[in-house]
């Protein structure tokens, strides 16, 4: 795990925020909303209709059926995870319909990013 700079004074950063984070690993939009919502529970379970929430909080209709918006999700969820591995931020499936959580370096274990 490398550590994260400030985009601004390029200073190691012990305790990154959302926005840096988004910068710093090229997030993008969808994934940054689904970062966002798991980030605001601070490593407590985030109910899945509220990362959907988030993901189509732009859209006046709320966005597509349950079926295609879990499964834009999984997709949105599964890139991000990609794009934060190693950087000791990642998002952790709490249990089956329980939600997803942050975890910070030292709490990612392999066997629960299902």
């Amino acid at each position: 795990m490398e550590p994260i700079s400030c985009p601004c004074c390029k200073q190691p950063v012990a305790a990154p925020s959302l926005e840096i984070v988004v910068d710093r690993y090229d997030v993008t939009p969808l994934q940054a909303r689904i970062l966002g919502a798991v980030w605001r529970g601070k490593g407590m379970p985030v109910q899945t209709e509220r990362i959907f929430d988030a993901m189509y909080v732009d859209d006046a209709d709320g966005g597509p059926s349950p079926t295609r918006m879990y499964a834009a999700f999984k997709v949105a969820l599964c890139h991000l995870r990609t794009r934060l591995d190693g950087s000791g931020i990642g998002i952790e499936n709490v249990g089956y319909r329980q939600g997803y959580r942050l975890v910070m370096a030292g709490e990612i274990t392999p066997a629960r990013r299902a």
